[in-house]
């Protein structure tokens, strides 16, 4: 068997050896030419369902060979074709003749199929090979081939590279943004832009603007834009030490003032941009069912953009701790958080000799999370998670004589560092006049924004994932916020010098802690946010032909969340919006997608300011 089937596998090679040698011999080459002059033509013969016959045909017809010696090479193939069939048949009652002390038939019988004679001496023989061996030898020789690469190490991944190599994970994600916003006619046209008015410089925190005597920073609220053109470069290395710590980081565009800005204009005068540190963290797995993880790092909960903006990343500790399985039917986790979002001025007042402590911010979170694997494949996902914010609301100072050289007021620290819109806002210098100046001169106001409320929010989650398909599904999703921290009563807690600057309705004088109750300007914030959303398709389309659809609502009062870390597309960012979104995703090829989204949102309370936006994104991942 083995010579047999070393024959099959040298069929191509010595078919290729005839026509060499033909072709190399004088005499046949002679005779090739006379015979390619003198024959007549002939009539093509009928395909023959033997492959070496019709292999010997082609080179016939190609003038390789001569017609004379074609017939020769047919006639000896279907002899020996012939013979290897009687021998094959021939082989059990040889076996048995054997086994009984019969002798065995003699070497000329083993040749005498019909009337064919022995092959003459030399004769090169070129069997047909049948699929099933051609296929075994496939397959012996793939065994072979791996067999030697992993003895040699040519392919074996433990041997083809460093170990270094292999605990090291490198990827990353870039979008092309097209966004374009559209106003309503109806929106006010005196919409103040509190974000530039708080954020000041990043170096040296807020800036004091005298908001009562210059001019006051406002939003667009009627000029439509188009096409804005943005990139988000996002790229990331996670490095494995051991089995269990692990290291990462990724670098990125972004703006250095919003924590949930990642998107770079690509209107920037052709200058250079820079990198961001996204992620910095150092991951520790000490058991199989607790992971605590250090540095900067991705939101570690599970929360919609209502609450936390996809693009945030927190600067902590976080501790995740999986709780036995009960039987397969359902696990859960609880996840704990501590988050330092500012250590305040740490020489503060900066001209004074005298120092003074800047209270400290604090972001404290758990959440505890369940998910349950029912059957047919319905996956329940619930969660409830409480977010505690520490010494965020402004603090009125004590007087503050500006009008004696004085740069800082006691509170100064306490002023808001970034907010986008929404959160309700107070005043928090009590600054004194020159009193040796007459009552109608006009006197410099610098003041500093603080927020009114405190923020301790309930965050519930629900999600329900029903299989709609093989690999697609429909996803019902919800959450419920509400700031357990909001107390109407805070508003006027310092009277009317530290009463908010927003947030109030119609009617009154335009205080809203007025005295006189019956002259108050009322107050609309509110503390209270859902987000509906359903979704259809793949779960994460990265595949071309691979879609998501889905459709969504989000209701979000004043100071619901904290604004400053809610998305920045939704009403172009903050609270106090209520909204629709419709979308869908596309995949082009693989990890290319193509989505696009159409954002509708008006306010809940105060100036009216309805924004559409519209986002066309191409995305990229690695």
């Amino acid at each position: 068997m083995r010579r047999l089937r070393s024959s099959y596998a040298s069929a191509p090679l010595l078919a290729a050896s005839i026509c060499a040698v033909l072709a190399a011999t004088p005499a046949y080459a002679e005779q090739q030419a006379g015979s390619a002059l003198d024959a007549p033509p002939a009539a093509k013969p009928a395909p023959s369902s033997n492959a070496m016959i019709n292999l010997v045909r082609l080179l016939v017809a190609q003038g390789t060979i001569t017609r004379e010696n074609g017939d020769k090479l047919i006639l000896e193939a279907e002899r020996e074709a012939a013979e290897a069939r009687l021998a094959a048949a021939q082989a059990p009652a040889a076996a048995a003749q054997s086994a009984t002390g019969s002798p065995a038939a003699p070497p000329a019988a083993q040749y005498a199929v019909g009337n064919l004679p022995p092959p003459p001496q030399g004769t090169i023989r070129v069997p047909y090979i049948p699929q099933v061996v051609r296929d075994q030898i496939r397959d012996e020789l793939r065994e072979e081939v791996l067999k030697q690469a992993s003895a040699q190490g040519w392919a074996s991944p433990g041997k083809a590279a460093p170990e270094w190599v292999h605990n090291l994970n490198i990827y990353g994600d870039m979008r092309l943004r097209s966004q374009s916003h559209f106003y309503s006619k109806d929106n006010s046209d005196f919409v103040p832009n509190f974000q530039q008015i708080v954020s000041g410089d990043r170096n040296q925190g807020p800036v004091p603007l005298d908001l009562i005597n210059d001019p006051i920073p406002l939003l667009n609220t009627r000029q439509n834009q188009y096409n804005l053109l943005r990139y988000r470069l996002r790229v990331g290395v996670d490095f494995k030490i051991g089995s269990k710590v692990k290291v990462g980081f990724m670098l990125g565009g972004g703006n250095d003032v919003s924590p949930v800005g990642s998107n770079v204009n690509l209107a920037g005068n052709f200058t250079d941009r820079n990198f961001m540190i996204h992620k910095a963290f150092i991951e520790a797995k000490p058991t199989e069912w607790a992971t605590i993880t250090a540095g900067r790092m991705a939101n570690p909960f599970w929360t919609t953009e209502a609450l936390f903006d996809n693009d945030l990343t927190f600067d902590g500790f976080a501790g995740e701790f999986r709780l036995p399985e009960n039987g397969g039917m359902f696990d859960s986790k609880l996840v704990l958080g501590a988050f330092p979002l500012n250590f305040g001025d740490l020489n503060f007042p900066n001209t004074s000799n005298v120092k003074s402590t800047v209270p400290q911010r604090w972001l404290f979170s758990a959440q505890a999370e369940t998910d349950f694997h029912l059957g047919e494949n319905i996956f329940v996902r619930s969660a409830v998670g409480y977010h505690h914010y520490i010494n965020m609301q402004g603090r009125p100072s004590a007087p503050c004589a500006l009008y004696l050289g004085v740069t800082e007021c006691s509170t100064d620290g306490t002023a808001a560092t970034f907010v986008q819109k929404g959160n309700t806002l107070s005043f928090i210098r009590r600054i004194v006049f020159d009193p040796t100046l007459p009552a109608t001169a006009v006197q410099p106001q610098p003041q500093l924004l603080g927020l009114v409320q405190p923020y301790r929010i309930l965050d519930a989650m629900l999600s329900v994932k029903v299989p709609m398909g093989e690999n697609t599904d429909i996803t019902f999703s919800g959450e419920y916020l509400r700031n357990l921290g909001f107390d109407r009563n805070n508003a006027c807690r310092y009277g009317l010098a530290g009463q908010p600057v927003n947030n109030g309705g119609s009617g009154g004088n335009g205080n809203i802690c007025d005295p006189v109750a019956a002259n108050r300007t009322p107050y609309v914030g509110g503390n209270q946010g859902f987000d509906l959303q359903i979704g259809a398709g793949w779960a994460h389309p990265n595949r071309p032909g691979q879609w998501r659809a889905y459709v969504g609502y989000r209701y979000l009062e004043t100071d619901a969340v904290l604004d400053a870390f809610t998305n920045d597309y939704w009403r172009l960012g903050g609270t106090n919006t209520k909204g629709y979104v419709i979308g869908a995703t596309v995949g082009l090829y693989k990890n290319v997608t193509f989505g696009g989204r159409w954002l509708s949102a008006n306010e809940i309370s105060g100036e009216p300011l309805a924004i559409d936006v519209l986002q066309l994104d191409l995305n990229v991942e690695f």
